[in-house]
């Protein structure tokens, strides 16, 4: 289950454009698709997001991921 804030979807790249919600979903599955782990994945663009405002952010930007394994699993 992956939940996340407004503060992910709104936040601008710092060219001002708008990935919103299609531009999120869009790097999860590309970055998966290409064999990265999810949890990489969102670490690696929580990290873009904050680099993109300057290191500062206006908004709350959470996200949050969570999984399941099945007993035995770990």
């Amino acid at each position: 289950m992956l939940l996340y804030t407004d503060g992910v979807t709104e936040a601008r790249k710092p060219d001002g454009s708008f990935p919103g919600i299609q531009g999120f979903t869009d790097s999860i599955i590309r970055a998966t698709a290409a064999g990265e782990l999810a949890a990489e994945a969102l670490r690696q663009l929580s990290h873009s997001l904050v680099e993109g405002q300057d290191d500062v952010l206006t908004d709350d930007a959470t996200i949050l991921l969570l999984g399941w394994l099945p007993n035995g699993s770990g």
